[in-house]
């Protein structure tokens, strides 16, 4: 008599596909629950890195704009109280036998002195047209970019006009100044920030994809999206690594025009007193005299190679050879 088991044969089934879809049900859950926290640690991992790299974008935008505010002051104190004391001696000559620098001719030291002046003004400028002048960057662009370059677009008048044009320029400034990954917004061009030869994609790319993985992709694809994540992590660092280099570089260049600016002070004190004791030809001074008159000369080319030495290109990297100019204006500054 078979058919009384027909009804422990379905019982057996059912538990079977009971069975059966419980393991699939828990499968799927631990699926989903591997799947969230995968996606969590992967936007950990990058929230960490990404936040690490704002700050160090923030504190180098402050390096530059330090930085700009020191050239500012430099060119409106020390070079314009060099101009104005300097341009009173007459006759000068730096080929006599106090000092023997046969490469400057009067016409070399005319310009020089010219060309500083039209800086000096230009900062006098900005400084007179207060804070407002240097909004959209213009303070970062006066340190990260060369003073010659920052001023040569500006008309008279207007010197500033030209700082904020340059920061929107650069994209690796406009993003320091402010720009942003989030949103895609100031220095990113095409979608992505170039920086030091590093393409970042805009971080709310990424972070929707993450979030669109743990609620809607299976686990096999946030496995996927792993790499993807660990790929811009990376990104990050490096960049966060450029953008330290850019920053140490900066406060090196600082506290050399710092230190050329103090030595100068000094200098043109020693100049304003010979003036005074002396009057005002370069041929009435003793021999001491004459090389602090040079001394002075070679002190404010000095500063003006640093002030115009440019620390980051278009593209978002340090200016080539930039180390080397450093170490070599800090061997001329021994000799002082």
């Amino acid at each position: 008599m078979p058919l009384p088991f027909i009804p422990l044969i379905v019982a057996g089934a059912v538990a079977a596909s009971t069975a059966v879809a419980g393991k699939k049900g828990y499968d799927s859950y631990q699926n989903m629950k591997e799947t969230k926290e995968l996606a969590q640690q992967l936007e950990s991992k990058y929230k960490r890195a990404y936040k690490n790299f704002e700050t160090n974008r923030d504190r180098t935008n402050k390096q530059f704009e330090a930085y700009g505010e020191l050239k500012l002051e430099i060119l409106d104190n020390t070079m314009k109280d060099f101009v104005q004391t300097f341009k009173q001696i007459k006759h000068v000559n730096f080929k006599g036998e106090a000092v023997t620098d046969e490469l400057i001719s009067n016409s070399d030291i005319e310009k020089f002195v010219l060309n500083i002046e039209k800086q000096v003004v230009k900062a006098g400028q900005v400084l007179t047209a207060g804070a407002a002048s240097l909004a959209g960057g213009g303070l970062a662009a006066m340190g990260a970019i060369g003073a010659t370059t920052t001023f040569a677009a500006a008309s008279t008048g207007t010197a500033i006009a030209s700082l904020s044009g340059i920061a929107a320029q650069n994209a690796t400034l406009a993003f320091l100044g402010g720009g942003s990954l989030a949103t895609g917004g100031l220095g990113i061009a095409g979608g992505t920030l170039v920086l030091g030869g590093i393409a970042l994609a805009p971080a709310l790319a990424l972070g929707s994809l993450i979030f669109a993985a743990s609620t809607e992709k299976k686990l096999e694809e946030m496995y996927k999206k792993k790499a993807e994540v660990n790929t811009e992590v990376q990104k990050l660092k490096s960049a966060t690594k450029v953008l330290e280099q850019i920053r140490e570089t900066t406060q090196s260049i600082h506290e050399l025009a710092d230190s050329a600016r103090k030595l100068l002070n000094t200098n043109i004190s020693k100049m304003k007193s010979i003036i005074s004791q002396k009057g005002a030809d370069f041929r009435n001074y003793s021999l001491e005299e004459q090389k602090i008159i040079h001394n002075n000369y070679k002190l404010a080319v000095i500063i003006c190679d640093i002030l115009n030495t440019t620390i980051l290109n278009e593209d978002g990297k340090l200016a080539p050879n930039l180390h080397s100019v450093i170490t070599a204006e800090k061997k001329k500054l021994t000799a002082f």
